[in-house]
C-alpha cells in the first residue's frame, strides 16, 4: 500500500514493514546496532563445535598485540588460549578478554577463532562469561549453532558455504 493510499483508506502506512511493531527488529536497517546476547551454551553442545582449531601463536599475537597495546595487564597468546580453553577466568581475565574481543570485527574474530587453538563451544563460553553483547559479534557466534535461526536480513561477512 502506498502511503498516500493509506491516508485515504484510514489505515496507517507501514513504511518499515514488520519493524513498525514494538520490539520487532525484522526489516529494521539499524537492528545491527542493538545489543544481543550469545544464545545459551547448551545450544553449542554438538561434537563438531567441540573440535579445536590449530594454534598459531604468531597470528594470535598479531591480532591481540595492536589492540591491547598500552593495557596494564598483558597476556601471551598461550595464556589467551589457555584462559579460553579452561573457562576459569577471574575478573581481570574477563576484563582483558572483553576488551580484546570487543575490538575485533567480524573478519578478525573469525581469524582469532581459527588460529587460537580453541573450539567454537569454548569461544561461546568465553563470550558469555565476558558479557559480549555487540550484535555483529554475537550474531557471528550464534550462527555456528545449528539450533539458531537468524532474524538479521543484511548480508553477513562471515557467511560460510555449505559444509564449512
Amino acid at each position: 500500500m502506498h502511503p498516500k493510499d493509506a491516508k485515504k483508506s484510514g489505515q496507517p502506512a507501514n513504511r518499515a514493514g514488520p519493524a513498525a511493531e514494538p520490539g520487532n527488529t525484522l526489516g529494521d536497517p539499524y537492528a545491527w546496532r542493538l545489543p544481543q546476547d550469545v544464545i545459551g551454551l547448551e545450544k553449542f553442545d554438538f561434537p563438531h563445535l567441540h573440535r579445536r582449531s590449530e594454534f598459531d601463536a604468531d597470528k594470535i599475537g598479531g591480532i591481540a598485540a595492536p589492540r591491547m597495546a598500552g593495557c596494564a595487564v598483558s597476556r601471551t597468546p598461550e595464556q589467551i588460549r589457555d584462559m579460553i580453553r579452561s573457562g576459569e577466568m577471574d575478573r581481570n581475565d574477563r576484563v582483558f578478554l572483553n576488551e580484546l574481543i570487543m575490538q575485533l570485527d567480524c573478519y578478525d574474530i573469525r581469524r582469532f577463532a581459527m588460529y587460537c587453538g580453541i573450539s567454537r563451544y569454548e569461544m561461546a563460553r568465553a563470550m558469555i562469561r565476558c558479557g559480549i553483547r555487540l550484535r555483529l559479534l554475537t550474531e557471528w557466534m550464534n550462527c555456528h549453532s545449528p539450533l539458531y535461526v537468524s532474524t538479521d536480513t543484511h548480508h553477513r561477512t562471515w557467511d560460510l558455504g555449505p559444509g564449512l
